[in-house]
Protein backbone atom coordinates (compact mmCIF):
# COMPACT_ATOMS: atom_id res chain seq x y z
CA UNK A 1 0.00 0.00 0.00
CA UNK A 2 2.93 2.35 -1.00
CA UNK A 3 4.55 3.73 -3.94
CA UNK A 4 8.00 4.91 -2.74
CA UNK A 5 10.72 2.89 -0.54
CA UNK A 6 9.62 1.83 2.51
CA UNK A 7 10.33 3.55 6.09
CA UNK A 8 13.63 3.42 7.36
CA UNK A 9 13.23 0.93 9.75
CA UNK A 10 11.92 -1.44 6.98
CA UNK A 11 14.37 -1.25 4.65
CA UNK A 12 17.56 -4.11 4.39
CA UNK A 13 20.11 -1.15 5.37
CA UNK A 14 18.63 -0.77 8.82
CA UNK A 15 18.08 -4.15 9.33
CA UNK A 16 21.85 -4.71 8.48
CA UNK A 17 23.05 -1.66 10.72
CA UNK A 18 21.42 -2.95 13.58
CA UNK A 19 22.67 -6.53 13.15
CA UNK A 20 26.19 -4.75 12.99
CA UNK A 21 25.72 -3.68 16.62
CA UNK A 22 24.25 -6.84 17.95
CA UNK A 23 20.92 -6.77 17.64
CA UNK A 24 19.24 -9.59 16.76
CA UNK A 25 17.18 -9.34 13.38
CA UNK A 26 15.43 -11.54 10.69
CA UNK A 27 13.37 -11.23 7.59
CA UNK A 28 10.10 -12.08 7.96
CA UNK A 29 8.52 -13.51 4.48
CA UNK A 30 4.63 -12.92 3.72
CA UNK A 31 3.62 -13.28 0.38
CA UNK A 32 1.51 -10.24 0.67
CA UNK A 33 4.09 -7.79 1.79
CA UNK A 34 7.64 -6.54 0.65
CA UNK A 35 10.39 -8.66 2.95
CA UNK A 36 9.71 -7.52 7.00
CA UNK A 37 12.51 -6.84 8.62
CA UNK A 38 12.16 -7.71 12.34
CA UNK A 39 14.26 -7.38 15.58
CA UNK A 40 13.68 -9.34 18.66
CA UNK A 41 12.07 -6.56 21.39
CA UNK A 42 11.02 -7.76 24.76
CA UNK A 43 11.24 -11.52 23.88
CA UNK A 44 8.73 -11.06 20.81
CA UNK A 45 9.29 -10.87 17.10
CA UNK A 46 8.62 -7.49 16.42
CA UNK A 47 8.00 -5.67 12.97
CA UNK A 48 8.57 -1.74 14.00
CA UNK A 49 6.61 0.06 10.84
CA UNK A 50 5.51 -2.28 9.08
CA UNK A 51 4.48 -5.06 7.28
CA UNK A 52 4.53 -3.00 4.23
CA UNK A 53 1.79 -4.32 2.20
CA UNK A 54 1.73 -4.60 -1.51
CA UNK A 55 -2.18 -4.71 -1.30
CA UNK A 56 -4.80 -3.38 0.82
CA UNK A 57 -6.02 -6.52 0.71
CA UNK A 58 -3.49 -8.34 2.21
CA UNK A 59 -4.03 -11.97 3.65
CA UNK A 60 -4.51 -11.84 7.19
CA UNK A 61 -4.58 -15.94 7.66
CA UNK A 62 -1.30 -15.43 6.68
CA UNK A 63 -0.31 -12.71 9.01
CA UNK A 64 -1.87 -14.89 11.71
CA UNK A 65 0.61 -18.11 10.84
CA UNK A 66 3.48 -16.25 11.14
CA UNK A 67 5.78 -15.91 13.83
CA UNK A 68 5.21 -12.31 14.56
CA UNK A 69 4.03 -10.51 17.52
CA UNK A 70 4.96 -7.63 17.84
CA UNK A 71 3.49 -5.34 15.25
CA UNK A 72 4.54 -1.01 15.21
CA UNK A 73 2.22 -0.58 12.33
CA UNK A 74 3.00 2.08 9.42
CA UNK A 75 -1.10 2.70 9.11
CA UNK A 76 -3.75 2.20 7.31
CA UNK A 77 -4.08 -1.98 8.45
CA UNK A 78 -6.13 -1.89 11.23
CA UNK A 79 -8.84 -4.13 9.75
CA UNK A 80 -5.84 -6.74 8.71
CA UNK A 81 -4.31 -6.69 12.21
CA UNK A 82 -7.30 -7.55 14.05
CA UNK A 83 -8.76 -10.38 11.62
CA UNK A 84 -4.93 -11.65 12.05
CA UNK A 85 -5.55 -11.97 16.36
CA UNK A 86 -3.74 -8.30 16.78
CA UNK A 87 -4.92 -5.98 19.66
CA UNK A 88 -3.97 -2.47 19.67
CA UNK A 89 -2.17 -1.96 22.64
CA UNK A 90 -0.29 1.73 22.34
CA UNK A 91 -2.24 4.59 20.24
CA UNK A 92 -1.06 6.11 17.33
CA UNK A 93 2.20 8.90 17.18
CA UNK A 94 2.02 11.69 14.37
CA UNK A 95 4.83 12.01 11.52
CA UNK A 96 5.54 15.13 9.42
CA UNK A 97 5.77 13.40 5.66
CA UNK A 98 7.35 16.24 3.07
CA UNK A 99 7.25 15.11 -0.66
CA UNK A 100 9.72 16.34 -2.35
CA UNK A 101 9.85 18.66 -5.58
CA UNK A 102 11.97 21.53 -7.17
CA UNK A 103 9.54 23.96 -6.11
CA UNK A 104 9.44 22.62 -2.30
CA UNK A 105 9.04 26.21 -0.62
CA UNK A 106 5.52 26.06 -2.04
CA UNK A 107 3.95 24.04 0.29
CA UNK A 108 5.79 25.57 3.13
CA UNK A 109 3.76 28.00 5.30
CA UNK A 110 4.14 31.58 4.85
CA UNK A 111 5.48 32.49 8.51
CA UNK A 112 8.05 29.57 8.06
CA UNK A 113 9.23 31.07 4.47
CA UNK A 114 9.62 34.14 5.86
CA UNK A 115 11.94 32.60 8.19
CA UNK A 116 13.65 30.73 5.46
CA UNK A 117 14.29 33.80 3.20
CA UNK A 118 16.14 35.97 6.59
CA UNK A 119 18.33 33.19 6.67
CA UNK A 120 19.34 33.53 3.05
CA UNK A 121 20.43 37.22 3.92
CA UNK A 122 22.04 36.16 7.05
CA UNK A 123 26.06 35.43 7.28
CA UNK A 124 26.14 31.34 7.70
CA UNK A 125 27.62 29.16 5.13
CA UNK A 126 25.94 25.98 4.28
CA UNK A 127 27.71 22.93 3.23
CA UNK A 128 27.24 19.29 2.84
CA UNK A 129 29.38 15.49 2.89
CA UNK A 130 29.11 12.11 3.87
CA UNK A 131 28.86 11.24 7.03
CA UNK A 132 32.86 11.22 8.62
CA UNK A 133 33.31 9.66 11.91
CA UNK A 134 36.41 12.06 12.69
CA UNK A 135 35.22 15.11 10.95
CA UNK A 136 31.54 15.08 12.03
CA UNK A 137 32.41 13.95 15.88
CA UNK A 138 31.49 17.53 16.49
CA UNK A 139 27.42 16.74 15.87
CA UNK A 140 27.50 13.15 17.31
CA UNK A 141 29.35 15.35 20.43
CA UNK A 142 26.31 17.87 20.62
CA UNK A 143 23.37 15.79 20.07
CA UNK A 144 24.67 14.02 23.42
CA UNK A 145 24.56 16.56 25.42
CA UNK A 146 21.43 18.14 24.05
CA UNK A 147 19.99 14.47 24.85
CA UNK A 148 21.05 14.99 28.49
CA UNK A 149 20.40 18.79 29.10
CA UNK A 150 16.22 18.05 27.51
CA UNK A 151 16.27 14.40 29.14
CA UNK A 152 15.20 12.50 25.48
CA UNK A 153 16.95 9.18 24.63
CA UNK A 154 17.45 8.50 20.38
CA UNK A 155 18.50 5.60 18.97
CA UNK A 156 22.48 5.00 19.67
CA UNK A 157 25.03 6.90 17.79
CA UNK A 158 26.39 3.39 16.90
CA UNK A 159 23.90 2.74 14.25
CA UNK A 160 25.24 5.85 12.55
CA UNK A 161 28.22 4.33 12.36
CA UNK A 162 26.87 1.13 10.84
CA UNK A 163 24.29 2.36 8.68
CA UNK A 164 27.63 4.21 7.31
CA UNK A 165 29.29 0.94 6.74
CA UNK A 166 26.63 -0.83 5.18
CA UNK A 167 26.12 2.30 2.86
CA UNK A 168 28.30 5.33 3.18
CA UNK A 169 26.67 7.50 0.59
CA UNK A 170 23.58 7.12 2.41
CA UNK A 171 24.56 9.14 5.24
CA UNK A 172 24.54 12.50 4.63
CA UNK A 173 25.61 15.89 6.78
CA UNK A 174 24.58 19.65 6.65
CA UNK A 175 26.32 22.16 8.60
CA UNK A 176 25.83 25.67 9.11
CA UNK A 177 28.93 27.88 9.80
CA UNK A 178 29.60 31.00 10.98
CA UNK A 179 33.54 32.51 10.87
CA UNK A 180 34.04 28.63 10.18
CA UNK A 181 32.87 27.45 13.13
CA UNK A 182 29.93 25.01 12.97
CA UNK A 183 26.78 26.36 14.47
CA UNK A 184 24.14 23.59 13.94
CA UNK A 185 23.76 20.29 11.81
CA UNK A 186 21.92 17.73 10.43
CA UNK A 187 22.33 14.16 9.38
CA UNK A 188 19.82 11.92 7.10
CA UNK A 189 19.95 8.57 6.22
CA UNK A 190 18.69 7.92 3.14
CA UNK A 191 16.69 4.16 2.17
CA UNK A 192 15.78 3.85 -1.50
CA UNK A 193 13.97 6.96 -3.00
CA UNK A 194 13.28 8.06 0.38
CA UNK A 195 15.29 9.74 3.44
CA UNK A 196 14.86 10.27 6.99
CA UNK A 197 15.77 13.34 8.92
CA UNK A 198 17.54 11.15 11.61
CA UNK A 199 19.18 13.88 14.18
CA UNK A 200 19.57 17.33 14.27
CA UNK A 201 21.56 20.12 16.53
CA UNK A 202 21.49 24.08 16.45
CA UNK A 203 23.49 26.38 19.11
CA UNK A 204 22.24 29.93 20.14
CA UNK A 205 23.89 31.38 17.34
CA UNK A 206 22.30 28.74 14.93
CA UNK A 207 19.05 29.47 16.00
CA UNK A 208 19.31 32.90 16.12
CA UNK A 209 20.03 32.75 12.29
CA UNK A 210 17.57 30.10 11.43
CA UNK A 211 20.19 27.46 10.52
CA UNK A 212 17.71 24.48 10.39
CA UNK A 213 15.55 26.48 7.89
CA UNK A 214 18.39 27.07 5.23
CA UNK A 215 19.93 23.79 5.95
CA UNK A 216 16.75 21.56 5.61
CA UNK A 217 15.41 23.52 2.33
CA UNK A 218 19.00 22.99 0.94
CA UNK A 219 18.96 19.07 1.78
CA UNK A 220 15.72 18.50 0.05
CA UNK A 221 16.32 20.23 -2.95
CA UNK A 222 19.75 17.99 -3.04
CA UNK A 223 18.01 15.12 -2.53
CA UNK A 224 15.16 16.05 -5.14
CA UNK A 225 18.24 15.99 -7.70
CA UNK A 226 19.49 12.79 -6.43
CA UNK A 227 16.27 10.84 -7.41
CA UNK A 228 14.05 11.27 -3.69
CA UNK A 229 10.62 11.42 -3.09
CA UNK A 230 10.20 11.89 0.19
CA UNK A 231 11.85 13.02 3.04
CA UNK A 232 10.83 11.77 6.79
CA UNK A 233 10.53 14.35 9.08
CA UNK A 234 9.83 12.32 12.30
CA UNK A 235 7.28 11.94 14.71
CA UNK A 236 5.62 15.39 15.63
CA UNK A 237 4.55 15.81 19.37
CA UNK A 238 3.17 19.28 20.41
CA UNK A 239 2.58 18.77 23.67
CA UNK A 240 6.57 17.75 24.75
CA UNK A 241 8.21 19.18 21.70
CA UNK A 242 5.77 22.30 20.05
CA UNK A 243 9.22 23.85 18.85
CA UNK A 244 10.06 21.78 17.00
CA UNK A 245 6.62 20.12 15.87
CA UNK A 246 5.78 23.77 14.41
CA UNK A 247 9.36 23.46 12.65
CA UNK A 248 8.24 20.37 10.97
CA UNK A 249 4.46 21.51 10.46
CA UNK A 250 5.76 24.71 8.72
CA UNK A 251 7.93 23.34 6.31
CA UNK A 252 3.83 21.96 4.90
CA UNK A 253 4.36 18.52 5.34
CA UNK A 254 1.85 16.01 5.65
CA UNK A 255 1.17 14.86 9.13
CA UNK A 256 -0.32 11.57 9.36
CA UNK A 257 -1.23 8.65 12.26
CA UNK A 258 1.00 5.70 12.41
CA UNK A 259 -1.18 2.61 13.12
CA UNK A 260 -0.14 2.12 16.79
CA UNK A 261 1.45 -0.99 18.69
CA UNK A 262 -0.36 -4.16 18.53
CA UNK A 263 0.13 -7.61 20.03
CA UNK A 264 -0.77 -11.14 19.62
CA UNK A 265 -0.41 -13.43 21.78
CA UNK A 266 0.44 -17.49 20.93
Amino acid sequence: MTTVSPPLQQHPNFRLALAQIGVKTFECDLRCATPVQCIRRFGLNAAMRGPVWKSPHADHAELHRSNLRLINSDGGDTAILQKAGFRQIMTPAHVAELALSDDILTTAKPKWRNIWRQSQRGPIAISTAPFHAKHHDWLLQADQVQQKQKRFRALPHEIIHAYAKTAPYDVKVWSAYLNKEPIAGMLFLRHGDRVTYHLGWSGALGRKHAAHYAMIIHAALYFNSHGVRQMDLGTVDTHNAPGLARFKIGTGALIRPLGGTWLRLP
